[in-house]
């Protein structure tokens, strides 16, 4: 039973503040200092954002579609490669399976070329229209060229990725 009142006690106390008090008491209404400030000055105007001019736009398709058109091939004669490299595993070193799996993992390596070359011409794509956009306060085409980069950069890691695996069966 002693629990009673401090329970009243505890409901009762909270809800005193809420009762009327006779008094003149401030308004709620926003007070001049509260209001946002009128600036004289505009603001720092941000940076616009801008496209791939037209000759780079279809220079950066150019290289992405060599890059797919050269990863497709990859992958096409990347089962051989793997049966040959598969093939010559334990083989001792110079015999013909050793020397054929070899040969075929420089020929894999020369399919990938235009892979590795088409990156190189979005870097220079890349520095270029950073250039561009630093002289001209613009942003934008930058992160276009970025993301069709990484796209073909994970293509490069994957096929290096692939025939460093295989160099090391052979090993």
């Amino acid at each position: 039973m002693k629990k009673l009142p401090v329970l009243l006690t505890m409901f009762a106390f909270p809800l005193s503040g809420c009762a009327m008090q006779q008094g003149d008491f401030p308004s709620l209404q926003k007070r001049p200092y509260e209001s946002e400030p009128v600036m004289d000055e505009p603001a720092a105007a941000l940076p616009v954002l801008s496209s791939l001019p037209v000759a780079m736009r279809s220079k950066l398709d150019a290289a992405v579609a060599q890059s797919r058109s050269a990863h497709e091939q990859f992958l096409a004669r990347l089962p051989a490669v793997e049966s040959r490299v598969a093939a010559a595993r334990g083989a001792a070193v110079s015999s013909e399976s050793w020397v054929v799996a070899h040969m075929e993992l420089a020929a894999l390596e020369i399919q990938r070329s235009p892979s590795v070359e088409a990156l190189a011409d979005i870097d220079a794509l890349y520095r270029e229209q950073l250039e561009r956009e630093i002289a001209e306060d613009q942003s934008g085409g930058t992160l276009v060229i970025a993301e069709e980069r990484d796209a073909v950069k994970v293509q490069i890691d994957r096929q290096q990725s692939a025939i460093e695996a295989m160099k090391d069966r052979l090993r």
